[in-house]
């Protein structure tokens, strides 16, 4: 069971606050007005979809596919092959926390919307973000967290460290990074068979 939003580590909150309206509608006025948002909408992996559609309480299937591919670009190899088959859901786990969190409901859809669809010099590509390969998202992730521009470098920051909350924080990701849990006495007995026998 992950912790109740009003626990959020002020290094996840920080970054989406700043991710203000106005901050989003000049990037995006700028885009359009330099002719680089998008004309068409291309299909999205099967991988990034979500399982059920109808259970998303913020983000629309293109916003999760979008969330999906940057915590699997962020989680590291291990936690990208638990996304991929199914086994550990981030872009779920966050569609759940924001819609907890109203305040941050419109920055992380806008944020996911410029990551998405911005194109260069925006952002550091020509396609949609779900549509790059991995090395490609890497190079879009790195621009934006080495940018001079404040709301790129917030963007980048909002979204890694919601990715990593959402997917460490989970009982499934436990596999992944050998954390026994909440330690409760069931949880200080396995922590302590576990550290025994090393």
């Amino acid at each position: 069971m992950t912790p109740p939003p009003e626990f959020l580590p002020a290094a996840v909150l920080e970054p989406f606050a700043r991710l203000d309206r106005r901050g989003f509608l000049r990037l995006a006025g700028a885009a359009a007005a330099t002719g680089l948002l998008p004309s068409g909408c291309g299909g999205v992996p099967p991988v990034l979809n979500p399982a059920n559609p109808s259970t998303l309480q913020v983000l629309s299937p293109r916003a999760y596919a979008t969330f999906q591919a940057v915590a699997m670009r962020c989680v590291g190899p291990r936690g990208a092959e638990a996304i991929r088959a199914r086994r550990i859901d981030p872009a779920r786990a966050a569609d759940l926390w924001v819609a907890r969190l109203p305040a941050l409901v419109g920055p992380l859809v806008q944020g996911l919307w410029l990551l998405e669809w911005g194109f260069a010099p925006l952002v550091a590509k020509w396609r949609p973000f779900t549509a790059l390969d991995g090395a490609g998202q890497d190079r879009v992730l790195e621009d934006l967290m080495r940018s001079r521009l404040d709301l790129k470098r917030d963007l980048f920051k909002g979204l890694k460290s919601l990715s990593m909350l959402v997917t460490y924080s989970t009982p499934e990701s436990r596999a992944l990074d050998g954390y026994p849990g909440p330690f409760d006495a069931a949880g200080i007995r396995a922590a302590m068979a576990t550290g025994a026998s090393d």
